[in-house]
């Protein structure tokens, strides 16, 4: 019985040192925008993840897009929304929120590199795994 409460206990210390560090004051956008870089750049640099974050903002502040990070990040097929997030993603999503830009407000798309079928026109910008555009 005494090695099942020690496995316990070992088992809930490592699962506390291992999570992100989350406060419980995370907001709606913030942990969403975590998700969204996550799902995307999860393996990629921390400057893709910035990038990422802000195509997401750029479309939040451009009258093409939706008035709602959510509704922009829950758009069709734009930007995927797992259920998981990591410290370096949520990190991110706070510098981004908090108004740090490593892209043009003109940078509305992203592509992988890896996509099946590149695109033909030249990127505005290429970091980590992505390349970014200014349309569709």
């Amino acid at each position: 019985m005494r090695k099942w409460i020690a496995m316990l206990a070992l088992a809930a210390l490592l699962a506390a040192l291992l999570a992100p560090h989350v406060s419980y004051t995370e907001d709606r956008d913030t942990v969403l925008l975590a998700r969204a870089i996550y799902a995307l750049a999860r393996d990629d640099s921390y400057d893709a993840k910035l990038a990422i974050g802000t195509v997401a903002m750029n479309r939040l502040e451009s009258v093409w897009f939706a008035d709602d990070l959510g509704d922009v990040l829950n758009e069709q097929h734009q930007f995927p929304l797992g259920r998981r997030y990591d410290e370096a993603s949520l990190k991110a999503a706070h510098a981004v929120l908090s108004g740090q830009r490593t892209l043009g407000a003109d940078a509305l798309y992203y592509q992988s590199l890896a996509a099946s079928q590149p695109r033909g026109d030249v990127p505005l910008a290429t970091v980590g795994g992505f390349a970014f555009y200014d349309r569709a």
